[in-house]
């Protein structure tokens, strides 16, 4: 995915000040206004003069070619990556790539930009940009661990993800499980698909539920159901570890969108997950849909609330599966909220 390559590429020019390829993909990623021109004369002049484009890149406003305000828009971004690489470069190996990542992605507008586009996809990046947060973490943990070695952390951790990235293109089973998201899928089919994670805040997204903008979630759920052409398996994780949390979920609603006839409940010992038959498939049972979820009895119609977000407002409607419908003050607007998740509490 993109916003994991630029992530790494981020990184990669913090330890490598002479990679220019890394340079190239992120210096205008999100956009600065430092165009493809621009771009090309820093590159150039680094070819020139045998210099790092790191030190170009500082010196910016030495470059006759480059006009005033791009040579302001380039040292505004090499004041944050100097920023970044001071504390990248600490001697005593305490570097915490995690720490440091979400750094990178703050400092830099990077996460910024992918909120301001307050899409679906752009949420879906923001997650997967979370999830390599993650993955930093567990390599902070197994190093402590494990001990430092001679490599500084930032260096072991591109050393190691370059090397799955490796691993993985040198897979050419066709065999194999071919991972897309359900965007990716269309026009696409195959004679079984899975689609995980069906669960009440992963899919259909918290964002659309708390706003009430479930349509494009539905619409990408039937895509996913329509891209089996035999066998079509849904499932749902009873408790999930997510953006560094664990909690239990509800399965999701879409769920039990699906017609009865049409559903066949596996089970392993406990519930975890439904699968649709298609085709030829026949004698199929009767699913056991999930309960009703019940709202706390603090969140009744006609209680007061504060949320996080959006302050003070009163609740206006209970529905099925612990959500509520909150009209705020600020904009008059009535919001659906999942009860348990929402930061959400009654006014005293």
């Amino acid at each position: 995915r993109a916003e994991i390559k630029d992530a790494v590429a981020y990184l990669s020019l913090l330890a490598n000040p002479s990679d220019s390829l890394s340079f190239a993909r992120i210096v205008n990623s999100p956009r600065r206004g430092i165009g493809a021109t621009t771009q090309a004369r820093l590159l150039s002049h680094a070819n020139t003069t045998g210099q790092d484009i790191w030190d170009v890149m500082r010196e910016a406003e030495r470059i006759p070619a480059i006009g005033p305000s791009a040579q302001r828009a380039v040292r505004r971004f090499a004041d944050v990556m100097v920023s970044l690489r001071e504390r990248a470069d600490a001697n005593d190996g305490s570097v915490r790539v995690a720490e440091l990542l979400e750094s990178v992605l703050n400092e830099t507008g990077y996460l910024e930009a992918l909120q301001a586009e307050r899409t679906i996809e752009a949420e879906g990046r923001i997650e997967n940009l979370q999830e390599l947060v993650g993955v930093a973490g567990e390599f902070d943990a197994n190093r402590a661990v494990e001990g430092f070695s001679d490599v500084g952390p930032l260096e072991e951790f591109l050393a190691q993800i370059s090397l799955y990235t490796d691993q993985d293109s040198m897979t050419t089973d066709e065999s194999l499980a071919t991972l897309m998201t359900l965007h990716n899928a269309k026009g696409l089919e195959y004679d079984a698909v899975f689609i995980i994670g069906c669960e009440e805040g992963v899919f259909p997204h918290m964002r659309s539920i708390e706003e009430g903008n479930l349509e494009e979630e539905r619409r990408l759920c039937y895509v996913g159901v329509t891209r089996a052409r035999k066998r079509l398996y849904m499932t749902y994780a009873r408790r999930r570890s997510l953006h560094g949390g664990r909690g239990y979920n509800l399965p999701s609603r879409f769920l039990a969108e699906i017609p009865d006839g049409l559903v066949e409940r596996e089970s392993t010992g406990s519930p975890t997950g439904w699968a649709r038959g298609l085709g030829s498939a026949g004698g199929l049972g009767t699913p056991q849909r999930p309960e009703p979820h019940a709202v706390p009895l603090a969140f009744e119609v006609g209680a007061d609330v504060i949320h996080a977000s959006f302050g003070e407002g009163v609740v206006t409607g209970v529905e099925p599966g612990g959500v509520i419908v909150v009209r705020f003050a600020g904009d008059a607007i009535e919001r659906k909220l999942m009860a348990d998740y929402a930061p959400l509490k009654r006014a005293s």
